[in-house]
């Protein structure tokens, strides 16, 4: 799973032939920069630090960086570049790119869903844990009885007159199929007879 996990869908990125000392701009910072020292990361990147500000220094953010923040998920470019979370967090809000807003960052998320879910098929949930889940989604109000057969979208009207007109008519009137209308009529009919019997 660890090499799937960090796969890069989209390399190889290649770093800017930049020495230290040399100034270039930095996309991120927005600022003229100077080459600080290189990483010795998977992918080797510049580093570089705003000039005439104080500080520490960060990854050089070129149109190719940039190409890897918008595609790649978070833990390809923690792991390919050497970088930590916030420092991935930062450069896509910077990006605007949202938590899942990559290719490499849904992909990595429907993989680990789908594991998650094979490992729990066909198991039985605790007890506390379906307890728990109950109260939430009563708390939320989740738990209303389901309207099966759609009963809550006709109005009380529309109920009152299946059966006393041509199921096309009515259908008109009502601004519904008139499959939909047949099938209420006939549901409607089958829980009256079997209320009275």
């Amino acid at each position: 799973m660890r090499a799937d996990k960090d796969a890069l869908l989209h390399g190889p990125y290649t770093p800017p032939g930049l020495r230290r000392g040399d100034r270039t701009f930095c996309l991120y910072r927005d600022a003229e920069v100077v080459i600080t020292s290189w990483t010795e990361a998977r992918i080797p990147w510049p580093r570089c630090r705003a000039i005439g500000v104080r500080g520490g220094s960060g990854l050089l953010i070129t149109e190719e960086l940039v190409r890897a923040i918008r595609t790649e998920s978070a833990e390809a470019l923690k792991y390919w570049f050497s970088v930590k979370a916030n420092a991935v967090w930062n450069w896509r809000r910077a990006h605007g790119v949202t938590r899942w807003g990559t290719e490499g960052s849904r992909r990595l998320h429907q993989a680990l869903s789908e594991d998650a879910a094979a490992k729990l098929r066909g198991k039985k949930l605790p007890a506390a844990l379906v307890r728990r889940r109950v109260k939430i989604r009563a708390e939320r109000g989740m738990l209303r009885q389901p309207d099966r057969w759609g009963e809550k979208r006709w109005k009380r009207w529309e109920l009152d007159l299946l059966g006393t007109a041509p199921d096309a008519e009515l259908a008109a009137r009502f601004g519904q199929t008139v499959n939909a209308v047949r099938v209420m009529r006939w549901r409607r009919h089958t829980a009256s007879k079997s209320a009275d019997g």
